[in-house]
């Protein structure tokens, strides 16, 4: 026996392009799909886009897939507050859209995420996971391209 991947039974993430601001460069990242920063970041921290992909075996709706990514344990050590949470098509899939705010002692101010999440695929799926971060207080300066970046998610 050989065992090859990508393969029927472990197929791999779907190609993607999303279109980022001049000021935003990708980085290397050891886990993520992909993760760009933006290089005209306030100071103390970097503004930062990380997509994820998971293949996904279990029947399970989308929103109960976010879900459990919020409950993981990393996430719930840094108090998330969802301020909002909505569906909505990208690239002709369902997506859902999140706004979340995270205060802990083990931050050093609160942050501010945008998420995206969806599931393509036919039999294996894949679930596809933008999270987009920056300072709380600069939320109102990110807030519309964060939502710009996810609304130009090109699946191929």
């Amino acid at each position: 026996m050989e065992l090859t991947y990508p393969s029927a039974l472990s197929p791999a993430p779907p190609p993607f392009r999303l279109s980022l601001p001049d000021s935003w460069e990708e980085r290397p990242h050891a886990t993520a799909s992909a993760f760009a920063v933006d290089t005209n970041s306030p100071a103390d921290f970097t503004v930062n886009l990380v997509v994820l992909s998971t293949r996904v075996l279990v029947e399970a709706t989308l929103d109960a897939l976010v879900d459990t990514a919020a409950e993981a344990r990393g996430t719930k050590m840094l108090d998330p507050r969802v301020h909002g949470r909505r569906h909505e098509p990208i690239d002709g899939h369902d997506a859902v859209l999140s706004a979340v705010t995270f205060r802990s002692d083990r931050l050093p101010f609160p942050l501010f995420q945008t998420q995206a999440a969806l599931l393509t695929g036919q039999g294996t799926k894949h679930l596809i996971h933008c999270y987009a971060t920056c300072p709380a207080a600069f939320a109102d300066d990110y807030a519309t391209t964060f939502r710009v970046i996810f609304a130009s998610l090109k699946l191929s």
